[in-house]
Order: structure tokens, then sequence, then C-alpha cells
């Protein structure tokens, strides 16, 4: 019976022991890809993905135009042809599919490694890639998995100040893939709900920013009152939104712990500066610039600037905030009534919208609500990048 017992025991132990390795092996499977700064989203079809020992990542996380962070990199893709091509003003290389092969067509060598298919969406080697375009990679184990993260000399953070910056945006990620993997509801039947809420509706983000079926809307926050900041950043984040955010020099030294986030997040960091001169605007902002190298390795050229000092200060090189419409809430405004008022200033023949809104409590307070009008009405907040501001 003692044998018997111990037998028993042994089994059990031996089975929570499986469990709780397929359990770990199961959490670990998650792979995130980030571009300097941002978190990508996360699917099934997009995630890393290992072949042969070689590390592997859709051939789209390396061009701008799909991800929103500029590389220096272009791609295409060639269904009939079967190739897939990687290319800016001096390189190209070009994958092969049928036969395996990458090579470079300027110089004609042959370069070792090759794409694969993966749910129909072709994948390339993410250590050939960076090696031939001058990019690094690392592989950073988190406690959901790992991150793939891509870098340019644009990268800002170290691995473990990006994964501590971007703790929101990596929970939102993996929350909105598990959200989507619990259950595929059955064609022509609703899957159930319990929330007797008004659902919000989904936000819009143009690919294309000339495309004419949806505004692009950018956001730009004026950090001089920043009380409501990390609020706003909660709100950008649940909804998958990005936006710049201007700060004087004062604002980066007192909310330097907030900078982190914002870059982290995949924001963007932006100068605000008044002075009475373009000369005395163009000091404040390379005060501001000096600040923000010392806070966050990195310096900023879009500015927030008054408007008749615009032309001289991009003459300079400035890229100056094209502001559409002032955004800021009045104290005690119901969050419709505000959303209205911005709509009704921006309605027009816009072929692009850039709102000024700043850092105010009152700011986070009716934020989600014009997000969802703004979605509504056919605008699609876009990422300010600045070859787009």
């Amino acid at each position: 019976m003692k044998k018997w017992k111990k037998r028993t025991a042994l089994a059990l132990v031996l089975t929570l022991l499986v469990a709780l390795l397929n359990t770990a092996q199961a959490a670990g499977n998650i792979y995130l890809t980030a571009v300097n700064e941002s978190v990508l989203e996360l699917t099934s079809d997009t995630m890393p993905t290992w072949s042969g020992g070689v590390l592997y990542v859709p051939y789209t996380v390396f061009d701008s135009s799909y991800t929103g962070i500029n590389l220096g990199i272009s791609s295409s893709y060639s269904r009939d042809g079967g190739t897939v091509t990687l290319y800016n003003l001096q390189q190209m290389m070009i994958f092969d599919l049928n036969r395996g092969t990458c090579y470079n067509p300027i110089t004609e060598e042959t370069i070792s490694g090759r794409a694969i298919l993966r749910n129909g969406r072709p994948y390339v080697p993410v250590a050939t890639v960076c090696s031939f375009f001058g990019l690094s990679y690392s592989v950073i184990d988190i406690d959901e998995g790992y991150i793939v993260r891509i870098k340019s000399s644009a990268v800002v953070l170290s691995d473990a100040w990006f994964v501590d910056a971007a703790q929101n945006s990596i929970r939102s990620r993996i929350r909105d893939y598990n959200q989507a993997n619990q259950s595929q509801p059955t064609p022509g039947v609703l899957p159930p709900t319990n929330n007797t809420e008004d659902p919000q509706p989904e936000i819009t983000v143009p690919d294309d920013p000339d495309d004419t079926s949806v505004i692009p809307a950018y956001l730009g926050f004026s950090c001089e009152d920043a009380q409501g900041l990390s609020e706003i950043l909660d709100t950008l984040d649940s909804y998958s939104q990005r936006a710049i955010f201007f700060f004087d020099a004062e604002g980066l030294e007192r909310e330097d712990d907030l900078i982190f986030r914002i870059l982290g997040s995949g924001h963007s960091i932006g100068l605000i500066a008044q002075g009475r001169t373009a000369a005395g605007t163009r000091r404040l902002l390379e005060q501001a610039n000096e600040t923000l190298s010392e806070v966050a390795y990195t310096r900023a050229s879009v500015v927030l600037v008054p408007e008749n000092q615009r032309e001289e200060l991009e003459q300079e090189g400035w890229i100056c905030w094209n502001e559409t419409a002032s955004a800021f809430p009045d104290q005690g405004v119901s969050a419709s009534t505000y959303a209205n008022k911005v709509l009704s200033r921006i309605s027009g023949n816009h072929a692009r919208v850039y709102l000024t809104l700043d850092g105010s409590s009152e700011t986070a307070r009716v934020l989600p609500t014009l997000l969802r009008r703004l979605s509504a009405e056919g605008y699609g907040v876009s990422v300010p990048l600045e070859t787009r501001l």
C-alpha cells in the first residue's frame, strides 16, 4: 500500500511538472516586434518565427509605410514573380522565394539567406537584412515572452530602458492578441458579450496618408500644463494612437520620467518656444534641444512656435507644426460639446488636419470622446512622422 501511495504521489508530481513546463513553454512562444522605440501590433500572421535555427520577421517590418517608423528602407512583393525586394537609395536586396536565394542586383553578389512563406506572407531573416542595411537587432527576454527589437542609428533607449518605458504598450499588444485568439466566432454567429454599454467604434488609422477616403489627423500636445499627461498617454495607448508632445526646456527637466515613457510608447517629442522675435525663439529652441539631449540622448526638429515666425524658422531647417485648430478644452465643458466644437473648427476641404491640445487634466477627460468622434467623422489619427508634417 505504501509503495502504491508513493508511486501515485510520484506520478502526480511528474504530471504537475510536465504541466508547468508546458505552460512555461507556451508562455514563451509569444514574440513581439519592436522598431526603435515602438512596439508593433501583434497577430498570429505577423509574429516573428524560427525556421532552421534562423529568426524570421515579416518583410514589412522594415518598411515605414507599414510601421510608421522610418528605417530608410522601402519594400515590394511580387506574388507572380515570387520575389521580395528591400531597398533604399544606395542598396537593394532581392529574395527569390521560388529558388530560395538572395542577391544584390547592383553588385550582382549572392547574399547568404533566403525568405520563407508563413501563412501566405513572406518572412525574411532578420539578421541578414539588418547586416545588409547597417541595422542592429536584439532578442529581449520578458516575462510574457520575447521582443525582437530592430534598431537604427536613431534609436534612443537601451533595451533595458525600452522595456521599462514600453510596459503599457507591451501589455496592450499582448492583451489584444490574447483577446483575438481566445475564440474565433462561427461565420454568421455573433460572439457572446456581457458588455451592456455602447461599444466603442473602431479607430481608423490610415496606412496611406494620401488616401482620400480618410482625412489624416495629427495630434500635438502642448505640455506647458502637464497635469493630465499620464492619463492622456494611457488613453492613447488604449486606442493604439500616436501623437507628438511639445515641451520647453523647463518642462523637459520637470517631466523627465514621462519623456522616457513617451518615447518608449512610440510617440514623438517636439519643442515649444515663444520668443518675441524669431531669433529669440530660436535661442529658446536650441536651449530646449540641449536639455532634451541631456535628458533622453536625442534631439528634436519639430517645433510649435508663433505663426508669424514659422517661415523664417523653417528656412533655418526647423519643421514647424502647421496648426489647423487649437483644441484646448474649456473648464468643465462636456466631452460631447467639446468634440462638436473641435469638429466644427476643422470641417472643410482639408487634406489633413493638425490639432493642438494641451496636457491638462481637462484634455485627459475629453480625449476618449474626441478620438471616437474623429473616427466616426472620417478622420484617422496618423503617426506624426517628420516627413508628413
